[in-house]
C-alpha cells in the first residue's frame, strides 16, 4: 500500500486538523470529561460540514469516501482527544452503506448525515433473541448512552448482527468508568425490539472495521504525544542545553517515531485490505496487536522525556496517555489479538 496521500486526502486531513486546533481547545475537552457526555456542539458542527457523510454514496448526499479516508478522519479526531463517537458511527455507517440491505440502511442514512441518528457497535454473548425482541446485557458500549441505535454482534454458534433502537423504554444504560474518561456504558435490554440486519459475514466485517479504526485511534494518540515530546525536548533546557540535543533523548524520540510509523502502516494496510476484501482476521488482529503493544511503550517514553512536567494534568499529554491506553484495550487487547493471529500461524504463506 502507498501511504502517500492524494490531494483530496491531504485537503481533508488539513481542513479537519485546522478546524479542531482553532475550535476545540483542550480546556473545553477537560470540561466535557467531567460530564460523562460527548461534545454535542462539535458533533453538530461536523455534521453540518458533511464530514460524517463521508462513508455514503453521492446519491444520498455523501462523499463516497474510502476506508482510508475514514481512517484519516478518525485519526485527526484522536489527535485532538475529541469526545465524540466518530469512530463508532463511521464503522457502522460504512457497514450500512456497503454490506447491509438497503431496506434496513436507507431509513437510517438520512438521519446519520443530519446528525440525528447515531449507531454505535458492540458485541455480546449474553443476548437472547426471540420473536423480534432481545433480552440480555452488553458491557462497555462506547457512547452507548448517547447513541440512538446499538448495532450488536451477537456471539454464539451462529453469529448474527442485530440492531436495537437504544432510546426505547425497554433499554436502560448504566455509566461505566474507564481509564479513557470517555462515555461508556452497560446496556440492559428487557424485550427490546430488535432486527436481525446481517449474519456471520456482516458481524465479522463490523468487528474488523471497529477493531481497525480503534487501532487508528491508538496511532493518533501516539502521534500527538510524539509531537508534543519533540517540541518539549526542543525548548526544555538542562545543563545549559536543550534536552533534545542529548543522545539518550534522541534515541527515545527515534524509537517512538519508528513504532508509530510501523503501526500506522499496518493499520492503514488493514483498512485498505478490509475495503477490497483481502484482509484476513489474523492480519487485522496483528495490526491491532501491534498498536496495542506500541501505545504504552510510546506514551511512557513521552512521559520519561517530559519528566515531572508530564505527570500533571495541566500538561495536555495526559489526554493521549489515557485515551491511548483505553483504546489499546478496546475491540481486542494485545493478548486477545495475538491469540487470533496464532490460530493461523502454521498456515503456509505466499510471500509473492
Amino acid at each position: 500500500m502507498n501511504l502517500d496521500l492524494n490531494e483530496t486526502q491531504t485537503l481533508l486531513r488539513d481542513t479537519i486538523r485546522t478546524y479542531l486546533t482553532n475550535e476545540v481547545p483542550f480546556d473545553r475537552i477537560r470540561e466535557i470529561e467531567q460530564t460523562d457526555d460527548c461534545d454535542e456542539a462539535l458533533w453538530s458542527a461536523i455534521c453540518r460540514q458533511g464530514w460524517i457523510a463521508l462513508p455514503f454514496g453521492e446519491s444520498v448526499g455523501g462523499a463516497a469516501g474510502s476506508l482510508t479516508d475514514i481512517g484519516l478522519v478518525v485519526e485527526e479526531f484522536a489527535r485532538r482527544a475529541a469526545i465524540i463517537p466518530i469512530a463508532e458511527v463511521m464503522a457502522c455507517s460504512w457497514l450500512l452503506e456497503h454490506h447491509i440491505d438497503d431496506a434496513v440502511s436507507a431509513p437510517l442514512v438520512e438521519g446519520i448525515i443530519a446528525g440525528t441518528v447515531r449507531p454505535v457497535p458492540a458485541e455480546s454473548d449474553d443476548l437472547e433473541l426471540a420473536d423480534g425482541s432481545v433480552t440480555g446485557s452488553v458491557d462497555f458500549i462506547d457512547f452507548g448512552a448517547q447513541a440512538t441505535h446499538h448495532l450488536i454482534i451477537a456471539r454464539g454458534d451462529h453469529e448474527q448482527l442485530i440492531m436495537v433502537a437504544a432510546d426505547g423504554a425497554s433499554v436502560s444504560t448504566q455509566p461505566l468508568t474507564t481509564i479513557g474518561r470517555t462515555p461508556t456504558c452497560r446496556a440492559r435490554y428487557e424485550g427490546a425490539p430488535a432486527v436481525v440486519v446481517g449474519q456471520a459475514d456482516a458481524a465479522r466485517r463490523l468487528r474488523s472495521i471497529a477493531r481497525t479504526l480503534t487501532a487508528v485511534q491508538c496511532v493518533g494518540s501516539m502521534q500527538t504525544a510524539f509531537d508534543m515530546t519533540v517540541a518539549y525536548a526542543g525548548f526544555r533546557e538542562q545543563f545549559g542545553k536543550a534536552i533534545g540535543s542529548f543522545q539518550a533523548v534522541k534515541h527515545h524520540c527515534a524509537n517512538m517515531a519508528i513504532r508509530i510509523e510501523g503501526t500506522r502502516f499496518m493499520t492503514y494496510e488493514a483498512l485498505d485490505g478490509i475495503a477490497d476484501g483481502r484482509a484476513s482476521d489474523a492480519e487485522i488482529a496483528m495490526a491491532k496487536a501491534a498498536t496495542a503493544r506500541a501505545v504504552p511503550e510510546v506514551l511512557m517514553l513521552a512521559h520519561q522525556v517530559h519528566g515531572g512536567n508530564g505527570v500533571i494534568e495541566e500538561n495536555d499529554l495526559y489526554f493521549f496517555t489515557l485515551r491511548g491506553k483505553e483504546r489499546s484495550l478496546a475491540w481486542g487487547t494485545l493478548d486477545e489479538c495475538l491469540e487470533i493471529a496464532a490460530q493461523d500461524v502454521d498456515e503456509p504463506i505466499d510471500w509473492l
